[in-house]
């Protein structure tokens, strides 16, 4: 099948053979040499990515691509914080693990990985020395603001929930929730938003100019 603005594909996400239409411009990709190109299902909504292989040759007027394979896309969550204000390697590189979990739909998977970057948040304070393999008691000595720490307590909530079957989830009129993919969202929406308060407010602070008075103290 060669490349063009629609395409007719059996969708991962719905499972119906049906028409793709185009969501993007083409790109070459570097690694595998071949050209990517997004759509979507027009039956369900769902993104796929395309494999295109460049035909050796080919007119520069004919269609020179034709498709080697397709996946689906299964979210584009990206934060919104700047992922280079996070100083420690560890709690970034959980934190870009989470994401790319998510972003493949492997929700449980993030879930489980953002718990981590918490553990990898309270290692850093120095908190697991105190209270090894309690993160409620952890986060209860962080110093914390008590918003923040409710944010990362559902965090830690939504990592039990994708790490053990037995531990479920409710609303507030007690019924049982099982949106896995709502708590992976939440999950890294709750983590980013710790991450601004800690990490950017950081940089804004240390960015911002001194009085004469701030000057001085810190000669």
């Amino acid at each position: 099948m060669k490349h063009s603005s629609s395409i007719n594909l059996e969708c991962p996400h719905c499972k119906s053979n049906c028409q793709f239409v185009e969501n993007g411009s083409l790109s070459h990709c570097k690694i595998d040499n071949n050209h990517h190109f997004s759509y979507i299902c027009t039956h369900c909504g769902g993104r796929i990515m395309v494999r295109f292989n460049q035909h050796p040759g080919s007119a520069n007027n004919q269609t020179p691509y034709e498709l080697i394979d397709y996946s689906p896309i299964a979210a584009i969550w990206k934060s919104k914080i700047n992922l280079n204000l996070i100083s420690d390697q560890n709690v970034k590189n959980d934190f870009i693990e989470a994401i790319n979990c998510h972003n493949h739909g492997f929700y449980n998977a993030s879930m489980v990985i953002s718990r981590r970057a918490i553990h990898q948040e309270m290692i850093k304070r120095g908190l697991e020395k105190e209270n090894p393999n309690n993160l409620y008691q952890q986060l209860e000595k962080s110093g914390i603001s008590e918003k923040l720490k409710e944010l990362l307590k559902r965090v830690k909530n939504f990592g039990n929930n994708g790490a053990h079957p037995d531990f479920c989830l409710y609303d507030e009129q007690g019924n049982k929730l099982d949106n896995i993919k709502q708590f992976s969202e939440l999950s890294l929406n709750f983590l980013d938003k710790y991450f601004s308060d800690e990490y950017e407010t950081d940089s804004m602070i240390a960015s911002a100019p001194l009085s004469e008075k701030e000057l001085n103290e810190k000669k």
